[in-house]
């Protein structure tokens, strides 16, 4: 074992440490798997996959991976290139004959986010329209095919979900094949991965995960829906811990691809990006990796080539702590330092404390922020959004229910509020107090 790789037996202690922290807290459910050296030294599940059924998460959960789909789409791109079916330096009119200028895109241009296509998950009205209804390929490129380019095609990076769906529409046109078969006959079954595909709104499974979400409003729902024919490639993949690893395992030897393929996908273009990975260094090691989100569910691929190590972050609930809690696995893994979260506990002030904080506050340039005292309970309301409640941690510190935020009311000399700060995720937005409602 590599010296500055950490113990397996206290690999596994403390990632149950802390991932028991985060689930107790509020901050995760779903399945996390480590390996090091080709062998798996910790995998659990914590929390359901499916409440109604109170079916646990464990690593044969299956989960929707959101844009970890993307490195399965490229690698189905170079595999029909080996096979001589394509060539990743072809105009994408050779594919897609009617793409606006897309004798001026490459198909390597899609696959390393350089082409200046429009994400199709940044217009309003995919939100509002189409996510949430079934599609076919072609159908959902028109949706984006007439939007401008935001910039000329290779000059710089920009994460586009437009990309992957041409990509997915392109194997389609060289393979003869839809693309979930083309995944399963060329990925799936030659891996014997065998809970993973393209997810159907129909699918049945008894080993499925029920993505959920909270809201200031709602504690714990089920996500909104998504319609898994609009994102294919982009989005749609389903998998478990368990398959991802022997996705890793392939990565290893030329089960897949070629080395010369490999080293073309590993190649970062622009912003540590290659063929479908993130390539970058992180305290001098090699990280591979990608991670995904699609309501109701978060993911991360970790691959560490150098060290053989591999995390695996899978999350049916998409409040979860995902990049936290993968960088303190990584700490684990390599033996360094990282916190346990501490949980925060509620006290209960009196009445007449909460109602000195009510009233409108507002940022300098920005949304206000609304605090009214309701029910017993003290409410925020930023902008047109919904209300949310603040547990009170201290007199002046509260924290936001079911959500991972906090609230530091702020006074002047006189001791008299004067506004407010909101944190979360590592930002903070200030508040200027402009009227009371008391």
């Amino acid at each position: 074992m590599l010296p500055f790789l950490g113990k397996s037996q206290d690999v596994a202690t403390k990632a149950d440490e802390l991932l028991t922290a985060y689930h107790k807290q509020g901050k995760f459910t779903g399945t996390v798997l480590i390996a090091k050296e080709g062998k798996i030294v910790f995998e659990k599940g914590y929390g359901f996959a499916d409440l109604n059924r109170q079916l646990p998460n464990s690593p044969t959960t299956e989960f929707r991976i959101g844009s970890l789909s993307k490195p399965f789409t490229a690698t189905l791109i170079m595999q029909l290139q080996e096979k001589g079916k394509l060539n990743i330096k072809d105009p994408i009119q050779k594919y897609i004959p009617d793409y606006p200028k897309g004798d001026s895109i490459t198909v390597e241009q899609l696959l390393n986010h350089t082409s200046g296509i429009k994400s199709i998950t940044s217009m309003k009205e995919y939100y509002e329209k189409w996510m949430a209804q079934p599609s076919t390929l072609d159908n959902t490129i028109s949706h984006f095919k007439n939007e401008p380019l935001s910039f000329t095609p290779g000059s710089r990076f920009e994460y586009s979900n437009s990309n992957y769906i041409l990509l997915s529409r392109i194997a389609e046109k060289a393979s003869g094949l839809s693309f979930s078969k083309l995944l399963e006959k060329s990925i799936v079954q030659k891996l014997k991965m065998k809970q993973s595909g393209v997810d159907q709104n129909d699918r049945r499974s008894k080993d499925k995960a029920i993505g959920y979400a909270t809201t200031p409003t709602d504690s714990f729902s089920v996500a909104r829906f998504n319609d898994m024919s609009v994102l294919s490639g982009a989005g749609a993949i389903y998998s478990t811990a368990r398959d991802l690893y022997t996705w890793d395992r392939a990565w290893y030897g030329n089960q897949l691809l070629s080395d010369a393929s490999k080293k073309l996908m590993l190649t970062p273009a622009k912003k540590n990006y290659g063929l479908g990975w993130e390539i970058e260094q992180v305290k001098g090691r090699t990280l591979i990796s990608h991670s995904g989100s699609i309501d109701g569910y978060l993911s991360n691929f970790m691959r560490f080539p150098d060290q053989d190590v591999c995390i695996i972050f899978l999350s049916n609930y998409f409040q979860s702590k995902g990049p936290q809690i993968c960088k303190d696995l990584t700490a684990i893994v390599f033996n360094e330092p990282y916190q346990v979260p501490k949980e925060k506990k509620a006290i209960v002030l009196n009445e007449s404390i909460y109602k000195l904080y009510t009233g409108q506050y507002q940022m300098e340039k920005g949304p206000s922020l609304l605090i009214v005292f309701e029910e017993g309970k003290l409410k925020g309301k930023l902008g047109n959004q919904s209300y949310f409640e603040m547990l009170a941690e201290a007199e002046t510190r509260f924290f936001i229910k079911g959500m991972d935020g906090d609230v530091e009311f702020v006074k002047d000399e006189n001791e008299n509020v004067s506004g407010v700060n909101l944190s979360n995720n590592g930002k903070t937005l200030s508040f200027k107090r402009v009227a009371t409602t008391q």
